[in-house]
């Protein structure tokens, strides 16, 4: 399998605990984005095709072949050609994933 392409996994984690609020509670800074790279193939892909396939109900506009990732999860947001994904399904295999994202999900 050839992976062609640089996608992303987006993720934003809490800021620095920048002070504690009057209950003890800490009040964080800004939170920080996280991109994690991970090479996979994308192509077109369709809703009708997906239950065709996979049988599966969900709205899709791409599917990615990609190795095992365990970050990827559903509703995980993915970056891909400065556009903006959300991982809808994915289909674990023993040598690869076949994940079905949708594109302008934020």
């Amino acid at each position: 399998m050839r992976l062609t392409k640089t996608l992303y996994i987006v993720t934003e984690e809490n800021g620095q605990v920048i002070d504690y609020d009057p209950f003890g509670r800490p009040i964080y800074g800004d939170p920080e984005t996280i991109k994690s790279p991970f090479k996979g193939e994308v192509e077109p892909y369709s809703n009708t095709l997906a239950e065709r396939t996979y049988g599966v109900f969900v709205e899709v506009t791409n599917r990615v072949f990609c190795k095992p990732n365990e970050d990827l999860k559903i509703l995980s947001d993915i970056e891909y050609l400065e556009e903006s994904y959300k991982v809808t399904e994915i289909m674990k295999y023993d040598k690869h994933y076949e994940v079905l994202i949708r594109k302008g999900a934020n």
